[in-house]
């Protein structure tokens, strides 16, 4: 890894005001997206490009890994952090492994710190044996796409190891960094739209959450950009006109070359759901949401609701029971029990008594300590039975999961 820190002491809460004030004015000044709330909270950069930021204990901390987001990433970061520490206000010092503010010298740091390290992953991808399954850079999603043998889930999609030992070192890193040069280029702005497309956007449901509906919007608004600045740059064509036609903009893009082959996003398949050490199999395109300690997934179709599930997770020192009480199969028109790598699955199916003779499936998980009760409204029996496939492979999984992290 390669990280940039910004440390300070903060010795009294009006301390803690005057830094936070300080870190907005730079980040308003330079029009650049954060959110901080109760002395925590994010600056973004760019995708795969986040500064955390915490107070806590006297002590202030921004700090960020730019190896994923490449030496470009890394520059626009320590800039950030220079115009921060000469902002009037807390004192700050940096702690930065290139020392690029000693020469300047961005070639350097890319040959010394961003190319060898590009070559390391690239290696340890290729090494992967067959049956190996791997992530990288997927610490904080909500959810986790569906495992391949040999490939490494990534930010950018699905990486083989076949695919990586092809790859030359120049390739690599214009494919892999989003933001592989000073400047924001074509590559950038390509590289940028794609890591959205792959983790971010639910394409046709994308119209019914302002979140997802401003992810395509920027997505969209990154591919042209890119075609503005290099008219011969591959870009995912295919994608840019489906979320045009879904936004009802205008296609600015015409006669280029598909990068890359094959569909792009992982929401376009079903993924697993993260809840505590649950993992949830449902269909990527799905609206998330919580409400309080229940994760809601929702599916649309123009604005109807087909299903929503909806999650709730108990845990208790002793060994958990079914609670009964709402499994009652009276008047059942379908009952589920059945025992799945230690998981054992009850449920019951009814039919509500509302104008659209709603589907309520009511199912509970329970594996040792940990009790998952299910809550899910289908439209008509093939919602049920995507329901179905919910509870058949779910997955309780203890969340230490650095045994099939390949990250440097």
């Amino acid at each position: 890894m390669i990280h940039v820190s910004l440390e300070g002491i903060v010795k009294t809460e009006e301390d803690q005001k005057i830094l936070i004030h300080q870190i907005q004015n730079v980040c308003e000044r330079e029009r650049i997206p954060f959110e901080i709330e109760n002395h925590q909270g994010e600056i973004y950069l760019c995708p795969c490009g986040v500064i955390d930021v915490k107070i806590e204990n006297y002590f202030a901390v921004l700090k960020t890994n730019t190896a994923l987001a490449g030496p470009g990433y890394h520059v626009a970061v320590v800039e950030l952090f220079d115009k921060i520490m000469n902002e009037e206000g807390v004192y700050l010092s940096m702690d930065d492994e290139c020392d690029y503010l000693e020469d300047h010298d961005f070639e350097r740091i890319k040959q010394m710190y961003f190319i060898p390290y590009m070559s390391q992953l690239m290696r340890q991808f290729s090494n992967m044996k067959e049956e190996d399954q791997a992530t990288y850079g997927w610490d904080e999603r909500s959810y986790l796409p569906v495992a391949k043998e040999n490939t490494v889930i990534t930010p950018y999609g699905y990486i083989s190891g076949k695919q990586a030992g092809s790859y030359s070192i120049d390739t690599a890193c214009q494919n892999f960094y989003i933001w592989n040069e000073i400047e924001k280029d074509a590559y950038f702005y390509r590289n940028s739209a794609l890591v959205s497309l792959w983790c971010d956007c639910l394409f046709e449901n994308s119209l019914y959450d302002e979140k997802s509906l401003n992810v395509s919007k920027s997505i969209c608004d990154a591919l042209e950009k890119a075609h503005e600045l290099d008219p011969l740059c591959a870009l995912p064509v295919d994608e840019y006109q489906q979320l045009c036609k879904l936004l009802h903009r205008k296609n600015k893009i015409f006669d280029v070359d598909q990068y890359p082959k094959g569909a792009v996003g992982y929401h376009r398949e079903f993924v697993f759901y993260v809840y505590g050490n649950w993992f949830l199999y449902f269909q990527g395109n799905a609206l998330q949401s919580f409400d309080g300690h229940t994760m809601v997934l929702k599916l649309k179709d123009e604005d109807e609701d087909i299903m929503t599930l909806k999650v709730t997770g108990y845990k208790n020192h002793e060994k958990m029971d079914f609670a009964y009480r709402y499994l009652n199969s009276v008047d059942a028109l379908d009952s589920i029990d059945f025992e799945n790598e230690k998981i054992h699955v009850k449920g019951v199916l009814h039919q509500l008594n509302d104008a659209d003779s709603t589907l309520y499936l009511q199912a509970q998980c329970l594996k040792e300590n940990e009790l998952l009760m299910i809550n899910v409204e289908c439209r008509d029996m093939t919602s049920y039975k995507k329901a179905l496939l919910t509870l058949e492979n779910i997955q309780h999984i203890e969340m230490e999961k650095t045994v099939q992290d390949v990250r440097i």
